[in-house]
C-alpha cells in the first residue's frame, strides 16, 4: 500500500542549518532507488539485524515538491512494511524526519539518503533545539547519520497509513457488502461462479484421469496376483501326485532281505514245524 506524504518543508534541521529550496528540488529531480534506496528506519538507527526493533520498515520509492503558501514541501511516496502500517495505526512513531546528503557521491546535488519514522513532534524540543542549533558538533543525532555533513531535519509531518491491505476474506465480503441490488449481486455470483468453473471441470477431469489410471494399475496388479495362485496351486498339485506315486511304490515293493517259510506238506505222521 504505497501513500505519499510530506516528509519536509524547505527551512530548520536538527543543527541549526537550513534546508534550501534547491535541496529540496534537487532531491526530487535526482532520487532514483536503483542509483540508491532510501529506506525507512525508526529514530534515524540502522541495525544490521533483521529481527531488530531497529530494522528497516519501508522503502522510498518516489520523491517530488509541492508548493503551498510559499514553502517548498518534499513529498515522498512510501512503499511501507506491516510493522511500520501497525506501528501508525497504533499511533506510534507518526512523524517523519529525513537524512540527506547535500553534495551526493561528490556529484554537486542533494541527494535523499534516509527516512526515519519518529515520535518527535515539530520542534524536537525548544531547548532540545536550543541546544543542537548553539552545540552542532554534540548533536545526539551526529552519531546516527551515515555521514557527519548529512543533514537531519526535524520531525514536522504526520504519517498515517490509515487504510489497511485488505485480506483475501474483506475482498471477497466486500464483494457482497456493496449497494447493489439483489439481482446484480446475483448476477456477479453466477458470473464469478461460471469464471471458475473451466477450472473446475480441468480439474475434475485430471482427478478422473487419476482415478482411471489407478483402477488400471490395480487391475493389472490383481492379474498378477492371480497368475502366482495358480501357480502356487499348480505346483501343489504336482507334489500331490508325485507323493502318492512314492507311496503307491513303497507299498508294491518287496524287501530283499525277506525269505519265504517252506510250505507244509500236510502228512499226519509227519509235520513241519514252525522255526520260531
Amino acid at each position: 500500500m504505497k501513500k505519499k506524504f510530506r516528509v519536509a518543508k524547505a527551512g530548520q534541521t536538527t543543527d541549526g542549518r537550513a534546508i534550501p529550496v534547491e535541496h529540496i528540488n534537487q532531491m526530487a529531480a535526482n532520487y532514483n532507488p536503483a542509483t540508491y534506496n532510501a529506506r525507512v528506519n525508526l529514530e534515524h538507527f540502522k541495525s544490521m539485524l533483521p529481527n531488530s526493533d531497529f530494522r528497516c520498515y519501508g522503502d522510498v520509492t518516489a520523491l517530488e515538491t509541492e508548493v503551498e503558501n510559499g514553502e517548498t514541501y518534499l513529498v515522498a511516496e512510501i512503499d511501507p512494511t506491516d510493522d511500520l502500517i501497525a506501528l501508525a495505526q497504533s499511533r506510534q512513531k507518526v512523524h517523519f524526519s529525513i537524512e540527506y546528503d547535500p553534495n551526493f557521491a561528490e556529484k554537486g546535488f542533494a541527494y535523499l539518503v534516509g527516512l526515519a519514522c519518529t515520535d518527535s513532534p515539530a520542534s524536537l524540543g525548544t531547548s532540545y533545539m536550543q541546544f543542537c542549533q548553539q552545540h552542532p558538533s554534540e548533536n545526539p543525532l551526529s552519531a546516527r547519520k551515515s555521514k557527519t555533513t548529512n543533514v537531519v531535519s526535524t520531525a514536522e509531518f504526520t504519517g498515517d497509513f490509515d487504510k489497511p491491505r485488505q485480506s483475501v476474506f474483506s475482498t471477497i465480503t466486500g464483494l457482497f457488502s456493496d449497494k447493489k441490488t439483489p439481482e446484480e449481486q446475483e448476477a456477479e455470483s453466477v458470473a464469478q461462479l461460471l469464471s471458475h468453473l473451466p477450472t473446475t471441470l480441468s480439474n475434475i477431469e485430471a482427478g478422473l484421469k487419476a482415478l482411471a489410471q489407478s483402477h488400471d494399475a490395480l487391475h493389472a496388479n490383481f492379474g498378477e496376483v492371480t497368475k502366482k495362485i495358480d501357480a502356487v496351486e499348480t505346483h501343489q498339485n504336482e507334489q500331490q501326485q508325485a507323493l502318492a506315486q512314492v507311496q503307491g511304490t513303497l507299498d508294491t515293493t518287496v524287501d530283499l532281505n525277506y525269505n519265504q517259510r517252506p510250505p507244509a506238506t500236510g502228512a499226519s505222521t509227519d509235520y513241519q514245524k514252525t522255526d520260531c
